[in-house]
């Protein structure tokens, strides 16, 4: 067998392993939020922190694996990987909001939570609309205003409150989250392929994920929210992991 032969079947190896620790770390972020979510249900939060920081690690370490054999462009797996890291900070800030000892902490870690996770939804929605060569469907803008739009009835009919100093971090949030959905969409619509849909489905998944977060904050008339961080964390997670995915499709 030649040099050039070994090589290329040292690479598909290599490859192949690499695909495999991406699957694993995966399910693993999985279960480790899952994990989150049993003790936040438990009142646990510190053990509940631990587990979700190790679940947002995993998705990083997930990542960067993802993006040295990545499939799709290396544009858009770029700025997807750079979206994990402040998605990481934002998991920090929000769970560490949940042993904060007074309301002033706890407004702070809301506020660098979200905006954390505001800068990671501007990476992801640039990252779509990279792909896309900048190209976007108008058909999909009131996917821009959905979760804005799903806000304002909840406050209208009185299903939620939110205190007015957190009002503008939930509407800027709610824009980029829409935006990020609505550019998936179309990067997918414009050109389906398996990695475009996987993206896709994860943007919906933090957009479920996020309205159920809404809930958990600021559902007063449920006596006991705890129930939410289920669907929170379940699909919060799934869509780290499948953006992460979307990179080897």
């Amino acid at each position: 067998m030649s040099k050039n032969g070994i090589d290329i079947k040292f690479t598909i190896c290599d490859n192949i392993c690499m695909n495999i620790a991406i699957y694993i770390l995966s399910a693993l972020t999985m279960v480790a939020g899952t994990a989150t979510a049993v003790l936040y249900q438990t009142r646990r939060n510190v053990g509940a922190l631990i587990a979700k920081m190790l679940a947002a690690v995993l998705f990083v370490i997930a990542g960067i694996i993802a993006f040295s054999v990545r499939s799709a462009s290396e544009t858009m797996c770029a700025l997807i990987l750079a979206g994990l890291f402040p998605a990481l900070g934002g998991d920090w800030f929000l769970a560490v909001k949940e042993i904060a000892p007074d309301e002033k902490r706890d407004y702070r870690n809301f506020a660098l939570g979200v905006i954390c996770f505001g800068v990671a939804q501007i990476l992801y929605l640039l990252a779509f609309l990279a792909d896309a060569e900048f190209r976007f469907v108008p058909a999909f803008i009131p996917l821009i205003v959905l979760p804005l739009l799903c806000t304002l009835i909840s406050l209208l009919t009185k299903q939620i409150h939110i205190e007015k100093k957190r009002l503008p971090f939930v509407v800027c949030y709610g824009l980029l989250l829409g935006t990020t959905l609505a550019m998936a969409a179309s990067r997918y619509y414009l050109n389906p392929t398996t990695g475009g849909l996987i993206a896709m489905i994860g943007a919906a998944a933090f957009v479920l994920s996020d309205m159920s977060l809404a809930c958990f904050f600021f559902a007063d008339k449920i006596k006991d929210r705890r129930f939410f961080n289920f669907p929170v964390m379940i699909l919060y997670f799934g869509a780290q992991v499948l953006y992460v995915l979307a990179m080897i499709f």
